[in-house]
């Protein structure tokens, strides 16, 4: 039962309103108590203050009618001799025991308000004494209360909170238990429908009551979460099925030269030798994509140890060039280099020697023949700024969003152009971003295309010593 969130906050609920309603009621059981002391000193004091300016002993008959006019049904008024004598009193409403003790209070000198404590059975009184001069002579008047009525006001509050904070702690543990089964009913409803929905059915959502409170908040946190999985689920998914057919290609070419080679005995080595040049490129191609998975896959896991060191980025550029030159010859593709040799970048050299060989490559690849590729290095503040541009055919709109994709070449790609895998631009992007810059498509058009990759110039002794 503990473990219901409803129990808890219902236990916590009435465990603080207890606290509440105890501490409340003690304070006014104080509260009472002082205000009823403070009400009876107030009215012995008058009673005193009156029957004193009354009082005439000279005349013996006077002071009985002034015991007479003072006559009350819960206090009694006693005149003391200088030797504490009772001169005279009205109708006894206090104890033997209580009487003696305000005679030895006043014999000992007592004076103002006090309390005196009862016998056995008594609550005892409370007294003031006040002393008079009438002809000389010295007298104390002493008006006395029984302090039973007071006790028994007291007890009868006490009773009542008693009595009212358990039914009130009932009503308000009963009334917080359905409260808290309400509000959170649509968190169990939501809690149902998340286990119900799995990896085949991550389309669905669910229902959201009110966004503007923080039940629907949480739904709308929880959709987002599904949307997410579902649209990691969708591109894991077409990973796997790009990454299959790029796969199975090479591995098919490699099998079916095998089966041939060894299927005929009369073959000729030169026979031989052009089935295993194609089951080499078809390896070097398997191997390509091997190497480009196993990049993306240690970069998605963050696990990629990065070598970082100080190169100059202008190098690392014409080089790429240089290294493309034979097959853009071979294309009839002219490719060309502008670059300034005193760049100098702290970056992982080899991923980014990668980054500007795959947008070259790239370029070269989409453009025709008799076309061009222009590659370019500029400082941009903080940054350097390689530009790629061709004179292809362009990217159609429509698929300029989905070039980073994994795999995804669209129409774009030529048959002419066999032997890509759609991997190039994303290891790109992957490795730009991985060093805090970014790589984008400038523009596209039926001039040609642009790619810009920015990279920070990172020269500190922090990231090599980092790397």
């Amino acid at each position: 039962m503990l473990h219901s969130v409803r129990a808890r906050l219902t236990l916590w609920y009435t465990a603080i309103l207890a606290l509440v309603l105890v501490i409340f009621g003690a304070v006014s059981y104080v509260l009472l108590a002082r205000e009823i002391r403070a009400e009876t000193d107030a009215s012995l004091a008058d009673t005193a203050h009156e029957f004193a300016a009354a009082f005439d002993p000279a005349e013996h008959t006077r002071g009985r009618d002034a015991l007479l006019d003072f006559r009350y049904s819960d206090r009694e008024i006693l005149v003391l001799s200088p030797r504490a004598e009772v001169v005279m009193a009205s109708k006894s409403r206090i104890g033997t025991v209580e009487r003696k003790r305000i005679e030895a209070f006043v014999r000992a000198g007592g004076r103002g308000l006090h309390s005196i404590p009862g016998g056995e059975e008594g609550d005892g009184v409370r007294i003031i004494a006040t002393p008079i001069d009438v002809l000389g002579t010295h007298y104390t008047v002493v008006v006395a209360r029984a302090l039973s009525e007071q006790a028994d006001r007291l007890e009868s509050a006490a009773q009542a909170v008693f009595f009212a904070i358990p039914v009130a702690l009932l009503v308000a543990a009963a009334g917080g238990y359905l409260l808290a089964r309400k509000s959170l009913g649509p968190v169990t409803v939501m809690s149902l429908k998340a286990r119900q929905i799995g990896a085949e059915t991550l389309d669905e959502r669910i229902e959201i009551g009110n966004e503007r409170d923080e039940l629907g908040f949480l739904a709308v946190t929880l959709n987002g979460l599904l949307e997410r999985l579902q649209g990691s689920f969708e591109s894991q998914r077409r990973f796997m099925a790009d990454a299959s057919h790029e796969l199975r290609t090479p591995i098919a070419i490699i099998q079916g030269e095998a089966d041939v080679a060894l299927g005929r005995r009369d073959r000729s080595a030169e026979d031989y030798r052009e089935s295993i040049e194609v089951m080499q490129r078809a390896a070097r191609k398997l191997t390509r994509i091997v190497q480009n998975l196993f990049l993306l896959a240690r970069g998605d896991a963050g696990r990629y140890p990065m070598s970082m060191s100080r190169f100059y980025l202008g190098e690392i550029v014409a080089d790429c060039v240089r290294g493309m030159r034979s097959v853009a010859q071979s294309r009839g593709v002219t490719i060309t280099c502008s670059t300034a040799e005193d760049m100098v970048i702290v970056a992982d050299e080899e991923l980014i020697h990668r980054l500007v060989l795959n947008l070259v490559e790239n370029a070269v690849k989409f453009t025709p023949e008799g076309g061009k590729v222009h590659v370019s290095l500029a400082s941009q503040g903080g940054s350097y700024a390689i530009r790629v541009a061709d004179t292809g055919h362009g990217i159609p709109a429509s698929e300029q969003e989905r070039i980073f994709e994994r795999f995804y070449r669209g129409d774009r790609i030529l048959p002419t152009n066999a032997g890509g895998a759609g991997l190039g631009l994303p290891i790109a992007r992957w490795i730009a971003e991985v060093h805090g810059g970014e790589l984008r498509l400038d523009h596209s058009g039926a001039e040609g295309s642009e790619f810009v990759a920015v990279l920070p110039n990172g020269c500190s002794e922090d990231l090599v010593a980092s790397g």
